[in-house]
């Protein structure tokens, strides 16, 4: 193990860093070295002492209380903030205290920012407090994992709503993808950036924010292209809530996406003031989608629990939503939106396969077929999902004028359809 030791006044620039060498045994000589940073609560000290260890690559263990309360720093070249910037191969985690406490990394704009094309990263087991922008941005890698980590009310910044094109100030728990904007056709994502195996999984989020802001949970834009640089990214048993925006922003994937297990609960307050709808789970444009076991309590009046979406010249097909629980607690006077729905397939999406999904509460449907801009969906399927738990306000199964082939197997109680070649099958 290499052990790094800290000694510094308070509010002082960190002065030296001493490295023990332990000399292990032969059997061992093959595991990488281990750093070690204890945190002193001093961000003059800390962020340099964090930066230090993960230049080093390998495996960076971090014990204690850090702060990163400080301003960012941008890089020659880049047009980011960021206090620590993870640039090679390492995995950074925490280890717990005597009480089985994750380090605690307090405040700091853009904690991690992650630029190692090519390289695979890891950062487990640590628990950030207020953390500004985003606490974990993966701009380049080659291979993630972000698990066992607790993230503890993001601050919403103007800095980073700058970057992300939006007009009220911005937060998010996770982001991964080169550019932080909503892709849109022929825009240059550098998707090739970030390649392999991404795995975001078993972490706490309890996101926060006001109706005044906008805080999204877990975005993933622009990453992977197909065949040569795929991506598959797994977002598995998570725990996220209190999301003003989106919980899960997925958009334009190179690869295969795998959504499944997570728990969700959106809170009540939504800040549609950016231009877009709050979701649970919002797909967009290319990918292979599972999603699937996932536990959704959408609180709002005006969201979907699930939203899959094709938009110009970013299409979108053959996901496949299965085994779902989703309950929409409105309460009985609410006034539902053009957005409220169960699950929700529009625009340009096509032969989608929406299966075994219970759907319970209150809300404008349960499940919707509809338009979006010039965007007509088609040859969509729905087979087997239970609202019977469900009070609509307009229909059970809305399908909008000139969406076609609709299929749905089990007849809902009210069905409202304009579209054209729709067929319902009851079960017997």
């Amino acid at each position: 193990m290499v052990s790094v030791a800290l000694t510094a006044p308070k509010r002082r620039v960190l002065r030296r860093i001493w490295l023990t060498v332990i000399v292990l045994p032969a059997t061992a000589a093959l595991l990488p070295a281990q750093t070690l940073v204890v945190g002193t609560g001093d961000p003059q000290i800390d962020v340099p002492a964090v930066q230090a260890a993960v230049d080093q690559g390998g495996a960076v263990v971090l014990k204690g209380s850090f702060s990163f309360d400080m301003l960012p720093t941008k890089p020659s070249g880049s047009g980011y903030g960021r206090m620590v910037t993870v640039s090679q191969p390492v995995a950074i985690s925490g280890e717990p205290d005597e009480n089985g406490e994750l380090p605690v990394i307090q405040g700091g704009f853009v904690p991690f920012f992650v630029q190692a094309p090519g390289s695979r990263i890891a950062i487990e087991r640590l628990h950030f407090v207020r953390s500004a922008g985003v606490a974990i941005w993966v701009y380049a890698a080659g291979g993630l994992v972000i698990a066992g980590c607790r993230l503890e009310g993001v601050e919403p910044s103007a800095e980073f709503a700058s970057y992300y094109s939006a007009v009220v100030p911005f937060a998010g728990a996770i982001l991964v993808g080169s550019n932080p904007v909503p892709p849109k056709a022929g825009q240059d994502e550098q998707a090739e950036n970030n390649t392999g195996t991404f795995s975001i999984y078993r972490n706490d989020i309890d996101v926060g924010g006001t109706a005044a802001d906008a805080t999204a949970g877990v975005v993933v834009f622009g990453v992977g292209t197909s065949p040569d640089y795929e991506v598959d990214v797994y977002i598995t048993g998570n725990t996220i809530r209190n999301v003003t925006e989106r919980v899960f922003s997925i958009n334009t994937i190179g690869g295969r996406v795998y959504i499944e297990r997570n728990i969700i609960t959106t809170g009540t307050l939504s800040a549609p003031s950016n231009g877009v709808t709050p979701d649970a789970i919002n797909i967009v444009g290319a990918g292979a989608y599972l999603i699937a076991h996932n536990t959704i309590i959408s609180e709002w009046a005006t969201g979907a629990g699930i939203l899959v979406q094709g938009n110009p010249g970013l299409s979108e097909a053959n996901a496949v939503i299965v085994d779902n629980v989703l309950t929409m607690p409105a309460s009985k006077g609410a006034i539902f939106g053009g957005n409220s729905g169960g699950i929700i397939i529009q625009g340009f999406a096509q032969r989608n396969a929406v299966l075994n999904n219970r759907i319970c509460g209150r809300g404008r449907a349960a499940l919707v077929v509809g338009l979006k801009g010039a965007g007509i969906p088609g040859s969509n399927t729905f087979v087997g999902n239970d609202f019977s738990g469900f009070t609509s306000s307009q229909a059970d199964l809305l399908v909008d004028a000139g969406v076609s082939n609709t299929v749905v197997v089990g007849a809902p109680s009210k069905v409202e359809d304009h579209g054209v070649g729709t067929v319902v099958v009851p079960m017997q």
